[in-house]
C-alpha cells in the first residue's frame, strides 16, 4: 500500500513558528518519499495564535506556482479553516473559499468565535465540557448540528480530526460528509472517533483521507497512525481516497 498524497501539512506561514519548515522544504520531502501530490494547509484566519494572514495568500500561491515548475509533484494550496459558530459559520467567506484548491475544516480551541454570544453559548461550554470530560447530550447535539450546518453552508472537502476538543455524534457528521462528497480525515496526530464509529462509517460507504498534519517537513507523508487504525478496524482500501490512488476534491450541495 502506498500513500499517493498528503493533504494536511503546515509551514512557516502558520504564525508564531507553529509550522517549522518552508513550503519548499515540505515539497522536497514529499518528492523524496515518493508522493505524487502535497497540500499546504495553514491554519485559518481566525486562529488567535497560528492563523495565516490574508495578505500572505497571494505570496503562497506565487511560491507554489514557482515550485510547481521545479519539482515533479502536484502542489495544492488549501487551508485548515475553523468552525466559529453553532450555526456552522467558518472563518472563510464564500469568496475566500474560492482562493483555495480545497478546504479542510475543524474545530480549534484557540479560534476566535464569530461573536461574543457564540463565545458564551457555544465555545465556553465546550471548553468546560472538555476540561471536565463532561459532555451533556445537549452539548453533543449542538456540536453535531454545528458541523452539519457547516457542511451544508460551505465548500468543505475534508473534516479534520473530527471530535478533537469538541465531541460530536461522529456517525451523523459522517452521514452529512457522504452527502457532500467530503472526506473524513484519518489524522496521524489526533484520531478522536472510536473504532466502532469507524467501522460503522465504513459500512455506510463514507470515504476517508490519510493525513500527516505535519508541522515540520520530516513528518510529511508520515501517516502510519491512520494506516494502522484503518487496518485494525477493517476500513476497506477503496474507501481511503489517497491510498494507491489520488482523491478528487469536489463538493455537492
Amino acid at each position: 500500500m502506498l500513500i499517493f498524497g498528503d493533504y494536511h501539512t503546515h509551514t512557516k506561514y502558520s504564525r508564531n513558528h507553529h509550522g517549522k519548515s518552508t513550503i519548499e522544504e515540505n515539497v522536497k520531502i514529499a518528492v523524496q518519499k515518493g508522493l505524487k501530490e502535497i497540500g499546504i494547509t495553514e491554519h485559518g484566519f481566525s486562529h488567535i495564535f497560528y492563523g495565516v494572514r490574508r495578505k500572505n495568500i497571494k505570496k503562497m500561491r506565487a511560491e507554489i506556482e514557482r515550485l510547481q515548475k521545479l519539482y515533479p509533484i502536484k502542489i495544492y494550496l488549501g487551508i485548515e479553516a475553523n468552525l466559529i459558530s453553532s450555526q456552522g459559520d467558518i472563518d472563510l467567506t464564500e469568496e475566500e473559499q474560492s482562493w483555495f484548491d480545497y478546504v479542510i475544516m475543524g474545530y480549534h480551541i484557540f479560534a476566535k468565535p464569530k461573536n461574543i454570544k457564540e463565545y458564551f453559548n457555544f465555545f465556553r461550554k465546550n471548553r468546560r465540557a472538555y476540561k471536565n470530560d463532561k459532555y451533556t447530550d445537549d452539548i453533543v447535539e449542538a456540536n453535531t448540528n454545528a458541523y452539519i450546518k457547516a457542511l451544508q453552508k460551505n465548500r468543505i472537502n475534508i473534516i479534520s480530526h473530527m471530535g478533537s476538543f469538541m465531541k460530536v455524534d461522529a456517525i451523523k457528521v459522517a452521514e452529512e460528509c457522504k452527502r457532500h462528497g467530503t472526506f473524513v480525515e484519518l489524522n496521524a496526530r489526533r484520531l478522536c472517533f472510536s473504532a466502532q464509529e469507524a467501522k460503522q462509517m465504513s459500512k455506510m460507504g463514507v470515504e476517508f483521507v490519510l493525513s500527516s498534519d505535519a508541522h515540520i517537513c520530516t513528518n510529511v507523508g508520515e501517516c502510519n497512525k491512520g494506516i494502522n487504525f484503518a487496518i485494525k478496524n477493517n476500513i476497506p482500501k477503496d474507501l481511503i481516497a489517497n491510498l494507491d490512488k489520488l482523491p478528487k476534491f469536489s463538493y455537492k450541495k
